[in-house]
């Protein structure tokens, strides 16, 4: 077997079950739009295609797995914005931030907008949701996939993350950096060539900045969600740190239907606050969806 991320060896448990689960095609997991229709019709009409999904979540009835698909994109219930496919684990940072109907939240980097919607659906097309994205190229799929599921609550802003304006100040903000994205890495074809990359310190930089500025861009009482699909703690942890170090910041309880590994307190000889236990990391054999990492964040009172 090669070797894939031996990095981690030590930080990742049970780390054999780990390196198999790579091994393995990524399942399909669809999460139905309440916006436009009810779960259990979604359940009945997929069923008539023998297509058969199963739930996937206790605490959000919209969240399936959809065994035996190789892919949702080309059902007629996909252009109807019925169904969104969408990593679990995505789906799980809308479910964890917890946002509240009627408040106001930034999306800091919002393309291709599965959080985005997700995050107007546990809304109910209420309050106001500002998408930030700053390249054109990635606006295009981000309108197309908010038109598609019927949001309207939403506005497109086109920030740098890290310079979005202090304007205003938001009751929520999701911080789903640009990262490695080693998470969403599986190699179940031969032939597959995996090389352990050199992390270009400038990513790391760039995170620091966007979870500095997503902070003090909330309210007294606001919440963020800083997150992304990948396992190296210089991304992770070490970001979040730099976050407590420079700002009245602290590490709050993350609930959302699943279960996680608690965040890391050490990495290379480096040592983080332990307040980062409180943080959550998904693994593949544990969760089959992307590897991810999660941290929500409020003010200290």
């Amino acid at each position: 077997m090669i070797p894939f991320f031996e990095a981690y060896r030590d930080i990742i448990p049970d780390f054999s079950s780990f390196q198999e689960s790579l091994r393995q095609r990524l399942p399909v997991h669809i999460r139905a739009n309440s916006l436009k229709i009810e779960p259990e019709a979604v359940l009945a009409l997929l069923a008539e295609k023998g297509i058969y999904l199963e739930r996937t979540s206790q605490i959000d009835e919209t969240l399936f797995l959809a065994p035996g698909l190789s892919s949702a994109g080309n059902l007629p219930e996909y252009f109807l914005g019925y169904i969104h496919p969408q990593a679990l684990t995505s789906c799980l940072a809308s479910i964890a931030l917890s946002v509240k109907k009627s408040s106001l939240v930034l999306d800091m980097c919002a393309s291709p907008g599965g959080k985005t919607s997700h995050a107007a659906q546990l809304m109910a097309n209420t309050g106001l949701v500002v998408a930030n994205e700053l390249y054109p190229s990635r606006q295009k799929p981000l309108a197309y996939t908010l038109d598609r599921l019927g949001v309207l609550n939403t506005i497109l802003t086109g920030y740098q993350a890290q310079e979005f304006p202090m304007r205003m100040r938001f009751d929520y903000v999701l911080a789903d950096v640009p990262c490695s994205g080693e998470g969403t890495l599986r190699f179940d074809r031969e032939g597959v060539d995996y090389r352990e990359k050199k992390l270009d310190q400038r990513l790391i930089e760039t995170q620091e900045k966007i979870i500095i500025r997503g902070f003090d861009l909330l309210k007294s009482k606001g919440e963020m969600l800083y997150s992304t699909c990948t396992y190296n703690p210089e991304e992770n942890e070490e970001v979040v740190d730099y976050l407590l170090k420079r700002r009245e910041a602290d590490i709050l309880p993350i609930s959302c239907g699943a279960d996680y590994e608690p965040g890391l307190l050490e990495w290379k000889k480096k040592k983080y606050d332990k307040r980062l236990r409180r943080t959550a990391r998904f693994y593949p054999h544990r969760i089959n969806s992307v590897g991810f990492y999660m941290a929500r964040i409020g003010r200290r009172s």
